[in-house]
């Protein structure tokens, strides 16, 4: 039997299979666009779930203890990107 290897992980499959047993990409495809790791303001070091007293937060939102307002939880703080950001979360080894 005739293998092929898949274009999106490398694994070995029949290249009578149409798709990839393990990750069920098209083994006749271009390869996925890999997924690098992006930095929000919910991973940001400034960030609180808990507001001060009086503050609320909508359920998509996050306390910035630096601009002391509520932000998005998907929005990256452009003034303080690279203070808050100067790390990768894959760079941190507990």
């Amino acid at each position: 039997m005739a293998m092929v290897s898949c274009p999106h992980c490398g694994a070995q499959n029949s290249d009578k299979r149409q798709y990839c047993y393990q990750c069920e990409g098209e083994l006749h495809g271009a390869p996925k666009q890999t997924r690098s790791y992006v930095p929000t303001c919910a991973s940001c070091s400034h960030a609180a779930i808990y507001p001060p007293p009086g503050q609320r937060l909508a359920p998509h939102q996050v306390w910035c203890m630096k601009q002391n307002r509520a932000v998005a939880a998907e929005t990256v703080a452009g003034d303080c990107f690279s203070e808050a950001f100067g790390w990768r979360r894959e760079e941190i080894v507990d």
